[in-house]
């Protein structure tokens, strides 16, 4: 946004220059056209391109008409089909207009409510988007216009001093400041005008002056002025025309005023007295300078002055005569120094009027003109800043500040001034570019003013800088110190109110320094209200301390905010439901509040930490809460509750990284466990019940085509078991790794479905062996008679039986290879079945009271610090 505005501040200043040139080379029947009171900002390109090309002549006030009327239409581009626009609201191209006539519009029926169809956002945006104070956090850029907070900020970034009455332009303020310049440094002694205008000898000849000319003082004191008098000019953007001009008009300012007694009006008088019409290269020059002489001593001596109605009556016919360029031209030079004989004396007059604070040197526009005095002195001030390099300072800074100090006696300028008006245009300069070592200058200036001790005189003199600040959380007014304070306060303040927006861990130098900034004049800042906060302040807390909690607290809510409306943006996109996107956002922000904002913050509040985290919770948990009493099972039920549950396992284990054990605080009070396990409980019993069913039917078929052939030469077990064992320690990873809460119901659902799958493949195993009377061999021929234990008893006939054929079958299967296998793969399976135990127990080990801690151990410590409403999840 900084190097938006500055590209757009350029933009602007060559538009001006472009069209001044234009409209003053050829403004229609070839004469050229004042431009001193028209406002090249509000002409229309296209009306002064028309007046040039057709030589018509060029009316400000139809060339305003037609800007601001081009501008309630969209932008169309250049292009030779003429068939491409811009829209209002974005600068991307939006292709070709509809080719379809528009219907005709009949009569518009009463608006009625919405249907649920528009609806198309879920009920849990409500909670987020309506977050109490939510409303100051950053919107989202395809949302809404962002010109309203454009304008808003500019505002922030103006100190509201009175408004000039005048038509002064910001080139105007410069250049009268140049000029205010060089007259306190000719009434000082510093320059000599008939010094600097001898003869500059080449380079090559510097080797050959003479001692005596190097060793003299005065032309090395002159020279160290004129350094940096030239270095400020170039940094001002001054001509060198006008440069040599002003100087040739004050060099003998010094002779006439009193040194401490000079005013502005008295230079601009001296310039107007001293300066002819033929020391302009062009016309233009002239016009444009002796109008803004005029406009200079018009808000000085008419608007800033208390006169009596005939004075000022008097002053407007002179002032309107000096305004009138072609009759100061034509008109005779006794004419010219009669009208300025008459503003002379009125200023005369007022210079001396008594003294209001009875300071050294005070004028009457010291106090009068002070709005005037205070641009002025800003626009010398921002002369530190390199033009080449957009936000560094030149080196010669010090030595430009000394230099610009020779005006405070015109100025009325003392050194607190200096020092808040400094830091006031380091500070813009940062807004603009974004350079941290401009905040961290700023940040001494103001420390600097702490240490002001000023008389009663001086401070009542300040106090009279009166600047307005209705819109900046006050009403009324403030003196110029105080409302520089409290317009960095307030800048700062919006960007801190949104600080996981608005910085990372690559700036959080510019975080921490913006911090410390506006910790340094809290007790300015206006209180706010505590009903808007979405976790009060706790009892007993410092200012800082209740400053920092309360950015703290916005931020996250903004934050938030922002997380949840780019979640619903993205769920169509990715086809996830918008809550888990939030988890996942969320956890991005907790770990870059961590890493980045918790450690500087809790610097000045150790609790800083613990409400980020827990203002992150509760507002996930509201939005997860309402989703829960609406919720009809739907089928990303389990990721949804997966994503909020290691979500929260998250916050609890960064809460324990900052705070170990110690968890106790009055905060404890809004951390609500989700209780995820009431809904997530039987979603996981589902689950593990179809994942047996999985299994089995698995096991059934990979037993069932198993031929018992070596898995490899050096692995002699069966395919069978490797793939049993696969989708075993599949869907033991799935259960340990679905992130949601566990408890000992849910670990023996899973043994035993592995138990039985086991069971099924060791039956089929033992269904495919015989009984060990059919491996027994056979009686031999001879031998008839079965043996008895009676001797005397008649002995049996052997009868030999025919093997079914199934047995049969059986035996020519039993190979050695094959018996080998499978007691290869029993013994496999014990192996295997040792591994998954002990990777079980140190699983189900890290879910109960894992390192870092699980959530039980967050809420047990919760309990212990006097939570009684809240319910441990898991057993």
């Amino acid at each position: 946004m900084d190097s938006a505005a500055s590209l757009l501040e350029a933009y602007r200043r060559d538009r001006r220059r472009l069209l001044g040139f234009l409209l003053s080379a050829a403004g229609g029947h070839g004469r050229a056209v004042d431009l001193s009171r028209v406002d090249l900002d509000a002409v229309s390109a296209d009306y002064a391109l028309d007046c040039v090309a057709s030589g018509a002549q060029f009316d400000a006030s139809e060339a305003t008409r037609r800007y601001f009327h081009d501008r309630r239409y969209p932008i169309m581009t250049n292009s030779p089909s003429r068939n491409s626009y811009f829209l209002l609201s974005r600068p991307e191209a939006s292709g070709s207009p509809p080719n379809k006539v528009a219907p005709d519009i009949g009569l518009i029926p009463p608006a009625e409510e919405k249907s649920s169809r528009t609806r198309k956002h879920s009920d849990s945006s409500r909670v987020a988007v309506d977050i109490p104070g939510a409303s100051s956090g950053m919107k989202d850029a395809s949302l809404a216009d962002t010109s309203p907070q454009q304008v808003e900020e500019m505002d922030i970034l103006s100190l509201n001093l009175p408004r000039l009455s005048t038509e002064l332009s910001d080139d105007d303020l410069r250049e009268t400041a140049y000029e205010v310049l060089l007259a306190s440094l000719f009434v000082s002694g510093k320059l000599n005008f008939s010094e600097e205008k001898r003869e500059k000898k080449p380079k090559f000849l510097k080797g050959l002056r003479s001692k005596t000319e190097r060793s003299n003082s005065a032309p090395q004191i002159e020279n160290y002025y004129t350094h940096h008098l030239d270095l400020v000019r170039v940094q001002m953007e001054i001509s060198e025309s006008m440069d040599i001009l002003a100087k040739r008009a004050l060099r003998h300012i010094g002779s006439k005023m009193v040194q401490g007694q000079l005013d502005v009006p008295c230079i601009s008088l001296q310039l107007l007295s001293s300066v002819d019409k033929f020391d302009f290269p062009t016309e233009r020059l002239r016009v444009q300078w002796q109008r803004r002489q005029a406009n200079v001593l018009e808000e000085l001596l008419l608007f800033s002055a208390s006169l009596e109605y005939t004075m000022s009556e008097t002053l407007q016919i002179v002032l309107s005569k000096l305004k009138n360029t072609e009759d100061w031209v034509v008109s005779v030079p006794d004419g010219r120094i009669e009208v300025l004989t008459i503003i002379e004396r009125y200023n005369t007059r007022l210079s001396t009027a008594p003294k209001k604070f009875g300071l050294k040197g005070e004028t009457y526009h010291w106090t009068r003109s002070y709005h005037f005095n205070s641009r002025l002195y800003e626009k010398l001030l921002c002369s530190v800043f390199d033009i080449l390099e957009d936000g560094q300072i030149v080196e010669e800074a010090d030595e430009i500040l000394e230099t610009v100090k020779l005006t405070w006696p015109i100025l009325g300028i003392t050194q607190k001034l200096h020092d808040v008006l400094y830091a006031w245009v380091l500070f813009q300069k940062f807004a603009q570019t974004g350079e941290i070592l401009l905040l961290k200058q700023t940040d001494l200036q103001i420390q600097k003013l702490q240490l002001h001790n000023d008389g009663r005189e001086t401070e009542m003199y300040i106090n009279s800088f009166v600047c307005s600040v209705e819109g900046c959380g006050t009403n009324g007014a403030l003196n110029l110190v105080d409302s520089t304070l409290l317009k960095i306060n307030m800048w700062c303040h919006r960007k801190l109110e949104s600080y996981h927006l608005y910085f990372s861990q690559a700036n959080c130098l510019i975080f921490e320094s913006m911090v410390n900034l506006v910790l340094l004049s809290v007790t300015i800042l206006t209180d706010d209200g505590e009903e808007a906060m979405l976790i009060g302040t706790p009892r007993g807390s410092t200012r800082e301390s209740t400053l920092i909690h309360k950015l703290v607290v916005r931020s996250v809510q903004a934050a938030y905010k922002h997380a949840l409306l780019s979640a619903h943006g993205q769920s169509k996109a990715e086809f996830k439901h918008p809550l888990i996107l939030l988890a996942s956002e969320l956890k991005l922000l907790v770990e870059k509040e961590c890493a980045a904002f918790s450690p500087i913050l809790q610097k000045y509040y150790p609790e800083a930490g613990r409400v980020a985290l827990t203002g992150f919770h509760l507002l996930y948990g509201q939005q997860l809460e309402l989703f829960l009493e609406g919720t009809d099972h739907s089928e990303n039920l389990k990721e949804i509750l997966g994503a909020s549950n290691s979500f929260e396992l998250c916050i609890a284990q960064k809460l324990y990284s900052m705070y170990g054990e110690a968890v106790g605080s009055s905060l404890s009070n809004f951390l609500k466990p989700y209780m995820i396990d009431r809904f997530s409980s039987p979603i996981i019993l589902q689950w593990l019940h179809a994942q047996h069913e999985n299994v089995l039917e698995w096991t059934k078929r990979t037993i069932e085509i198993e031929d018992w052939v070596p898995l490899s030469a050096h692995r002699k077990l069966a395919t069978s078991m490797v793939e049993v064992f696969r989708i075993v320690e599949e869907t033991i990873d799935q259960f340990f790794n679905s992130s949601l809460p566990l408890d000992i119901i849910h670990l023996r659902s899973l043994l035993i479905g592995v138990t039985s799958s086991l069971q099924v493949y060791l039956l089929h195993m033992e269904n495919q062996q015989v009984s060990r009377a059919t491996l027994l061999p056979t009686a031999p021929v001879l031998t008839r008679y079965a043996e008895s234990i009676n001797p005397f008893a008649k002995r049996k006939l052997i009868e030999p039986t025919v093997r079914e054929e199934k047995v049969v079958n059986k035996l020519n299967n039993l190979t050695v290879p094959k018996l080998c296998v499978k007691l290869n793969t029993l013994q496999y399976i014990r192996d295997q079945l040792d591994t998954i135990e002990e990777g079980i127990k140190q699983s189900w080990v890290d879910v109960q009271s894992g390192n870092p801690p699980s959530k039980t151990q967050f809420l047990v410590a919760v309990l212990r610090c006097g939570k009684s409403s809240c319910k441990i999840l898991l057993s």
